[in-house]
């Protein structure tokens, strides 16, 4: 039996908003949305979206946003330091520089990125022994990155303009980063 269910999706005067930042999901029901209401659904089989009255009683999915912007300043190791040296109060949750992949959810990444108080974040992605790695042993899918990067530009970043592209930047160049939450 399919039944709707709450989405982070509101109706914010006429253009309808996500709670955890842009997407281009859209996936309604056809004459949806309607003026019946200014709360998002989607349904449980068909993944069609309706809007429905925001008093309605329905479950509802909630996204774990596991990521961490810090707004401080730091180089990319001290950056990568004040990620590992962050505690949970669940013993088996560690916490590492952000290592992405172009599949990742680019728009909450994006989202997070915009909220920085510098134009660009640390990530953690590093150039060592000739060639580009993530610190946690993720694969390299980034083609756009150097195989030989300039002197000293060998620390990955992302900009609020980028479009989930990573550059290279000098390492000692002191910039917010995003820590994100594991369990090993």
């Amino acid at each position: 039996m399919e039944f709707p269910i709450w989405i982070g999706l509101h109706r914010d005067g006429a253009a309808w908003s996500w709670s955890l930042g842009d997407s281009k999901y859209r996936n309604w029901f056809t004459g949806e949305p309607s003026n019946s209401g200014d709360c998002g659904s989607i349904y449980s089989i068909s993944k069609k979206m309706a809007s429905q009255n925001c008093d309605t009683r329905l479950p509802f999915l909630c996204i774990s946003d596991n990521m961490v912007l810090v707004k401080e300043n730091k180089n990319w190791e001290e950056a990568l330091e004040h990620c590992r040296g962050l505690r949970s109060s669940t013993n088996n949750v560690r916490y590492d520089l952000l290592s992405l992949q172009p599949e990742d959810q680019q728009d909450l990444i994006m989202n997070k990125v915009m909220q920085a108080d510098t134009k660009e974040v640390w990530t953690g992605l590093r150039f060592l022994a000739g060639e580009w790695l993530w610190v946690n042993g993720a694969d390299m899918l980034h083609t756009d990155l150097p195989l030989c990067p300039a002197p000293h530009q060998h620390c990955g970043i992302l900009t609020k303009n980028s479009t989930g592209g990573m550059e290279a930047r000098d390492c000692s160049e002191r910039k917010n980063f995003i820590c994100y939450s594991y369990t090993p």
